[in-house]
């Protein structure tokens, strides 16, 4: 077997966001309209810069970091039940770890490129950059492929008032990213274990898991759109464990305060 050539590539820069783990984003960047985030560049590509702003899009190409592995093929979290090629997806598990987004540019200060609607990760290596062009990258008529397959229901999410000062309240304490979790996975086939981390019933809720948080909701009958109800966030530490003094994931401070407010 011939041996294949070897390319080194190195970063022209870094990104830098709250999305700090593969959950924290949905599988598309246009799904994510409020996610912001910053891509500062190496210093001498700030000269390369010059006119990208008079875009309102851009092409990152960029490493999935924190993926190290892959499978030719990969069941697809939405649209299908049916496995599917590597190829014939947008899995973030690829051979290369090469990622492709397009993102909406907000500004440009020196060599950090501003930018939103994204679906990348804190500290993200970027590998090149390109303006979006409507003419020759828009395709309205193009074909969905095997995504035409899907026949999945949108759910509307609902919030108890007890549950949005939670979420306020864990947003402006170290906890950004839960409730764009909750829209994304709860959106779509909320009941799905095989996509999303499900844990027993509460007192007739059901139980979606983000980190040490557990998101108690109950799903709406007889409405349309259909809804889920978030009811309430809770920790997921035991009285027992928050007193203790071991802080595997660093964060029962939080959790602490969290229960005594």
């Amino acid at each position: 077997m011939t041996e294949r050539p070897q390319y080194i590539i190195s970063p022209i820069g870094f990104f830098s966001c709250k999305q700090k783990y593969p959950y924290d984003v949905p599988r598309q960047g246009v799904l994510a309209t409020g996610n912001k985030g910053i891509i500062t560049l190496m210093p001498e590509y700030e000269n390369a810069l010059f006119r990208l702003d008079s875009f309102s899009h851009i092409w990152v190409v960029f490493l999935f970091h924190k993926n190290t592995t892959w499978k030719p093929m990969i069941q697809p979290p939405r649209h299908t039940n049916q496995k599917v090629g590597l190829f014939a997806s947008r899995s973030p598990y690829r051979p290369s770890r090469i990622g492709i987004s397009c993102v909406h540019l907000d500004a440009i200060k020196g060599r950090n490129i501003f930018i939103s609607s994204h679906d990348l990760l804190d500290g993200t290596p970027i590998l090149d950059i390109k303006p979006y062009l409507p003419y020759a990258d828009s395709f309205p008529d193009a074909s969905p492929g095997w995504t035409a397959e899907g026949n999945e229901k949108c759910y509307q999410i609902q919030y108890t008032e007890l549950a949005a000062r939670q979420l306020e309240w864990l947003a402006n304490n170290g906890v950004p990213c839960i409730q764009d979790f909750i829209q994304d996975r709860l959106s779509i086939t909320p009941l799905d274990s095989t996509r999303n981390r499900l844990c027993p019933d509460i007192d007739g809720s059901h139980v979606l898991a983000y980190r040490t948080w557990r998101i108690l909701f109950t799903m709406v009958e007889g409405d349309f759109p259909e809804q889920v109800l978030v009811r309430e966030i809770q920790t997921a530490y035991s009285p027992e464990e928050l007193a203790s003094t071991d802080d595997k994931y660093g964060d029962k401070e939080t959790h602490r305060r969290f229960a005594c407010g």
